[in-house]
């Protein structure tokens, strides 16, 4: 019955999230094409046959039966409507304005993703982790990995990955997490002195991202915070709450959050001994991580010790959504050119059954929800605008073409672009979906 309840729980949260982002990519093409007086037959959420609707003016707005997206039907867009060649027909207007059609449902996104982290940061403020002034320290080794192999030891300090300063969590996610399978140089400070090994990045079993096999730790960043618990979890349960300091797990004293959550992750089922501080005192916890997927959770996230938190006004809180999407632009951007260059695997995307699963965590917290959704609308926003026939980026690119040949293209050759589009779409989420149950199942 557990299991049943679950998976109602991943399902509903999937659509809610999916819903959402679906809704407002397609708001953006509809409203613009209104704007320019462009007849809108059908406005769908869900891809084929009709569940429910109702007609306003000459619009349909329906719900379909397959809720993996949604489309705005153009008057005058598809090769077998009859066309009169009538001002409210899409080919008939200037092609800056269907730029504005096809661009408007990605920026719609892009901009649902800057409100919403500006909601976040306004209402929670910003966390920022202060720099450490020392490398950060090996906290923790698996045995056999490529990191034990390079002859790193627990404790020594990393000062440089690849020439560049391993302080920068900028470094760590370039030069190992984005480049596995590859050989860096990495120099350590042990015991004074300072020595340069050769690391073999490797990668991990699931995404396939590097993972040499070391946790890097903040020295100075002392005991992780507990920012978030999630309701019906172990650590509600256990009577851990926010802002509590996790200093030591079955006696061991915890340095940074990696080291905690490496610890949790490998303890399913095995009870742990917390010892807390909170408002001054230290309490003894004890909590049982849970079985997801081979890995411990607890329901928590936590934070660096040692951060320094902002309240933001509203023009604050908009200068730092704007920073945020921007990193995770660029970070969009620096993944795809790593895949197209075969340098990180396809299991590094998530397809619709990781999604869901994660949906089903966000959902149970505002902030965390919100972040995810704003994380996902960027990302629909950005991939819609690739250079792909069937998406808006493919739909722009012929626009483009027939600017320069200074004509429109035969519905012909437009219908062959987008059905070679369409199969390279199926083949890839084919993939990623393929992945999704392989990582699923690890």
């Amino acid at each position: 019955m557990s299991h049943l309840l679950q998976l109602g729980q991943t399902v509903l949260s999937f659509l809610l999230v999916l819903g959402i982002l679906v809704f407002v990519h397609e708001f953006g093409h509809f409203i613009v094409a209104k704007a320019f007086k462009i007849a809108v037959p059908i406005f769908s959420l869900g891809f084929g046959p009709r569940i429910a609707g109702f007609r306003r003016k000459e619009t349909e707005y329906r719900l379909s039966a397959i809720p993996l997206g949604g489309y705005v039907r153009l008057a005058g867009d598809e090769a077998d409507e009859a066309r009169t060649g009538g001002p409210e027909e899409f080919l008939s207007r200037p092609r800056w304005q269907r730029l504005c059609v096809f661009v408007a449902g990605a920026t719609f996104n892009i901009v649902l993703a800057v409100l919403v982290m500006t909601v976040v940061f306004r209402l929670w403020g910003r966390d920022e982790p202060v720099r450490s002034e020392v490398p950060p320290e090996i906290s923790d080794l698996r045995a056999g990995s490529s990191a034990a192999a390079a002859g790193l030891k627990i404790g020594d300090r990393v000062v440089s990955i690849a020439g560049r300063d391993a302080r920068d969590l900028e470094t760590q996610s370039d030069e190992i997490l984005l480049s596995p399978d590859t050989v860096k140089p990495v120099e350590i400070e042990r015991e004074g002195q300072r020595l340069t090994v050769k690391l073999d990045t490797d990668h991990d079993p699931i995404y396939h991202l590097g993972e040499p096999g070391w946790r890097l730790v903040n020295p100075a960043a002392g005991p992780p915070v507990i920012e978030q618990v999630t309701k019906g979890r172990p650590a509600e349960k256990a009577g851990l709450r926010v802002g509590d300091r996790v200093a030591k797990v079955s006696g061991r004293e915890i340095v940074g959050e990696k080291e905690v959550r490496a610890i949790i992750e490998r303890s399913v089922g095995r009870e742990l001994q917390l010892t807390v501080l909170r408002d001054g005192n230290e309490l003894a916890i004890a909590v049982t991580p849970m079985d997801d997927g081979g890995i411990g959770r607890i329901g928590v996230a936590f934070a660096e010790g040692v951060r320094v938190h902002h309240d933001l006004d509203v023009a604050g809180a908009l200068r730092a959504s704007l920073d945020w999407n921007i990193r995770v632009t660029r970070s969009v951007f620096q993944t795809l050119g790593k895949v197209l260059t075969r340098q990180i695997s396809l299991r590094a995307f998530s397809g619709p059954i990781e999604i869901a699963r994660v949906s089903r965590e966000a959902v149970r917290a505002g902030e965390t929800f919100l972040t995810f959704l704003a994380l996902i609308s960027l990302q629909l926003g950005i991939i819609n605008l690739l250079p792909v026939p069937v998406l808006d980026g493919g739909h722009i690119l012929i626009l483009g073409v027939e600017a320069l040949i200074r004509r429109d293209l035969s519905d012909k050759v437009k219908e062959r672009a987008l059905q070679a589009g369409f199969v390279f779409l199926l083949a890839f989420f084919g993939i990623v979906i393929f992945f999704d149950i392989l990582k699923a199942r690890m």
